[in-house]
């Protein structure tokens, strides 16, 4: 029998290439069902996970600050969406504000994050909302909103004008024409920018520091403590599933218009 040296040699980096991906997750496995001073003060490396406290992993996922990150990017990308889809199909089919106020928006986005912790220290503290899921969601819509009006602008801007005007000819009035028609065409935009409006608030440290105490600390700051290591796979999770789930999406997302 004839040896194909050459799918030997593809499948052998294929194999490499797989272990070297896997290995961060297994190792957060690994973390995760460690105690705070097995991981800090163990003097070899530890590669098998502790059988006596795996049973932490899974408890991980109903602990308070897993749940309250769950809470906070649910609603800030709900929320980001619904206004970003408004505002983007405004400005993209009914030329509001030009130029100038879809880029003036856009460059809330480019200033540092530290630029906005001062006042919304302040203001929160004003109105009594420090450590309540409101101020954080609040300064998240900061970095998420922005950037899904830009996307959403972006997306309904290379829609045909054509089309609409189809389904007007067809009866179809000006609401109907939206939701029936240019909605579904830019479904898998929606998705993509519903995916990273959920990672910039799931990955988000600085306002969670600041505006949490004790009953609304995300899983950032409660990673970020050093004594809670059981959460460290439950933090990648979320968005490993989702982007396993919505993975027919990304590809027709992130070229949506690019092909006319």
């Amino acid at each position: 029998m004839k040896i194909n040296f050459k799918k030997i040699i593809v499948y052998f980096f294929i194999f490499i290439f797989l272990i070297i991906s896997i290995f961060p997750i297994y190792y957060l496995l690994v973390i995760s069902s460690l105690t705070f001073a097995e991981f800090r003060y163990s003097l070899k490396p530890i590669f098998i996970p502790s059988s006596s406290k795996i049973n932490s992993i899974f408890l991980a996922f109903f602990q308070k600050p897993y749940l309250n990150s769950l809470i906070i990017s649910f609603s800030v990308t709900l929320i980001s969406l619904c206004l970003g889809i408004a505002a983007g199909y405004s400005f993209a089919k009914y030329k509001i504000g030009g130029f100038i106020l879809p880029f003036s928006i856009l460059s809330i986005r480019m200033l540092p994050i530290v630029a906005f912790i001062i006042p919304l220290f302040l203001f929160s503290k004003k109105l009594n909302l420090i450590d309540s899921y409101l101020s954080i969601i609040f300064s998240h819509l900061i970095i998420c909103l922005p950037y899904s009006i830009w996307m959403m602008r972006a997306f309904f801007k290379d829609l045909p004008h054509e089309i609409e005007q189809a389904a007007y000819m067809d009866g179809c009035n000006q609401w109907e024409a939206f939701y029936k028609i240019s909605l579904p065409l830019v479904a898998p935009g929606i998705v993509v920018t519903g995916l990273f409006c959920f990672i910039f608030s799931w990955n988000e440290f600085i306002f969670g520091l600041v505006l949490s105490r004790k009953d609304v600390i995300p899983i950032t700051v409660a990673l970020s403590g050093g004594s809670n290591y059981s959460l460290a796979l439950a933090s990648v999770i979320p968005i490993l599933l989702f982007s396993i789930l919505i993975n027919k999406y990304l590809v027709r997302g992130m070229t949506l218009g690019a092909i006319k």
